[in-house]
C-alpha cells in the first residue's frame, strides 16, 4: 500500500511539473505574440534614400521592388520610392504603394489616390513596409476588380527617415499628387485622371490635395475628392477633444510633429513640465500597433498635459488655422461620417459642409448611422460607386440643397 501511495504520489508531482511547464510555455508565447503586437516592424533598406536625391521632377520613381504577398486577387503590386516637395519646397523622398489589375488594358485606367488616417509619426509607424501593406486599404479587392490603379502614399516621415509632419496640409496634398504622377510611370497604363480619397488624416489631405491639385499639378485631372470622417476643422476637434484621451494620443502626435517641423514651435512652451516625459512617449508611440499603448503607462489627456491654450497661443494657433483645408475644390465633393463618431464630431463637417454649399460647391454629405470614427469598410462600397459615377460623368447626388 505504501508502494502504491509513493507512485501515484511521484506521478502527482510529474503531472504537476508538466503542467507548470505548459503553463509556462503558453504564457511566453502570449508574452511573446503582445511583444509583436507592440512592436512595429522597423522599415528595411528599402526606405533609406539616397543622398543626394536624384535631380528630376516630383512624382519620379526613385527605386520599386514588387510585392507578391497579401495581394487582391488578379492584382499587381510594388512598392515605391519617389520625388516629392517638402514644406519649403525642398525635394524629398516619399514611399508607398500602386496596387493594378494585372489584366492588361488598352485604354488608360482609371486612378485611385487612397490616403490613410493616422498611424503615428515616427518612421516604424508606416504602412507599406509591415507584412500587409493593404491593411490601412478599404475595399481594395473592390477596386481592382472595379478595374482601378490604387496608389496609396505613406507620407513623408512613415517609412523614410524623419519625424512624419502629420497634419501639415500642403505637405500631404504633395505626397498624395506626386504619388499619382509616380503610378503613371509603371507599365499599368495608369491614365491622367484620378480621385483622391482619404479617411480621417487622410481625409484632410485629400482636401488639401482637392484644393492644391489645379496649381501643383496641372496635367493631372481630378474629377471627385471623397473623405470619411474628415479632420477637417483642426480647432473645433482641439476644444472638443480636451478631456478626452483618445484626443490627447492625437493631439500630442500633432504638436510633437509640428515641433519638428516648425523652427518657432518649442513644446517647452506648452507642455507641463511634470508631464513632459509621458507626453513624448504617447506622441511617438505608433496607433498602428495599438497594443504598444498598454506598455506606456497612463495616457493623458490634453487638459493634463497641455499648460496654455493651444488656440490662443502662438504660433501654434497659426500653426492649427494654416493647415485647416479651406480652399475651394471645383470638383465633386463626397464627405461620409458616422454618427457615432467619438473622436471628430459630426457637427464639425455638417458645418464645413453647410460653408461649402453656400459657397457654391458640389457636396454630398452622407451620414452612417450607428458608425464609428473608422468609417472606412462602411462607407467603402458607397464611396467607390461615388467614384465610378465621377469617371463616368454621371450627375452627383449634391445634398446642397436638402436640409
Amino acid at each position: 500500500m505504501g508502494r502504491v501511495t509513493a507512485r501515484r504520489r511521484k506521478l502527482w508531482v510529474r503531472f504537476l511539473l508538466i503542467a507548470c511547464a505548459l503553463v509556462i510555455a503558453a504564457g511566453a508565447a502570449l508574452l511573446w505574440r503582445f511583444q509583436q503586437a507592440a512592436t512595429p516592424i522597423p522599415p528595411s533598406a528599402f526606405y533609406t534614400p539616397p543622398q543626394p536625391l536624384p535631380s528630376a521632377t516630383p512624382g519620379t520613381i526613385i527605386r520599386k521592388e514588387p510585392l507578391p504577398e497579401n495581394l487582391p486577387k488578379g492584382a499587381v503590386a510594388w512598392r515605391i520610392m519617389y520625388l516629392s516637395t517638402g514644406m519649403n519646397g525642398e525635394p524629398i523622398a516619399v514611399t508607398g504603394t500602386i496596387v493594378a489589375p494585372e489584366s492588361p488594358s488598352t485604354t488608360p485606367r482609371p486612378v485611385i489616390a487612397w490616403a490613410h488616417g493616422t498611424v503615428g509619426v515616427l518612421p516604424q509607424c508606416g504602412v507599406s513596409h509591415t507584412a500587409d501593406p493593404y491593411k490601412q486599404t478599404p475595399v481594395v479587392d473592390l477596386m481592382v476588380q472595379q478595374g482601378f490603379v490604387v496608389v496609396a502614399t505613406d507620407y513623408p516621415g512613415l517609412g523614410t527617415p524623419g519625424v512624419h509632419p502629420y497634419l501639415v496640409g500642403n505637405v500631404s496634398a504633395h505626397a498624395i499628387l506626386d504619388s499619382v504622377r509616380a503610378a503613371r510611370q509603371l507599365e499599368v497604363n495608369a491614365g491622367d485622371r484620378f480621385v483622391v480619397w482619404g479617411a480621417s488624416q487622410g481625409g484632410q489631405a485629400a482636401l488639401w490635395a482637392g484644393q492644391s491639385s489645379a496649381q501643383y499639378a496641372p496635367e493631372l485631372k481630378l474629377v471627385g475628392v471623397a473623405a470619411a470622417a474628415p479632420a477637417i476643422d483642426l480647432a473645433g476637434i482641439i476644444q472638443a477633444k480636451m478631456n478626452d484621451q483618445g484626443g490627447g494620443v492625437f493631439i500630442g502626435a500633432a504638436l510633437y510633429a509640428w515641433s519638428h517641423h516648425y523652427p518657432t514651435a518649442n513644446l517647452s512652451q506648452i507642455i507641463k513640465p511634470e508631464q513632459r516625459t509621458q507626453f513624448d512617449r504617447m506622441a511617438t508611440t505608433c496607433v498602428s500597433t495599438p497594443a504598444a499603448f498598454l506598455t506606456i503607462g497612463k495616457l493623458l489627456t490634453p487638459s493634463e498635459y497641455l499648460q496654455t491654450d493651444l488656440l490662443a497661443t502662438e504660433p501654434w494657433r497659426t500653426i492649427i488655422n494654416e493647415n485647416q483645408p479651406r480652399g475651394r475644390i471645383d470638383v465633386p465633393l463626397l464627405i461620409t461620417h458616422g454618427t457615432a463618431d467619438t473622436l471628430i464630431p459630426i457637427e464639425l463637417n455638417q458645418a464645413e459642409v453647410k460653408r461649402r454649399c453656400a459657397a457654391g460647391e458640389n457636396v454630398q454629405f452622407t451620414r452612417l448611422p450607428g458608425v464609428g470614427h473608422d468609417a472606412r469598410n462602411e462607407s467603402g462600397i458607397l464611396t467607390v460607386g461615388w467614384i465610378e459615377d465621377r469617371f463616368a460623368t454621371r450627375p452627383t447626388g449634391s445634398t446642397c440643397g436638402s436640409r
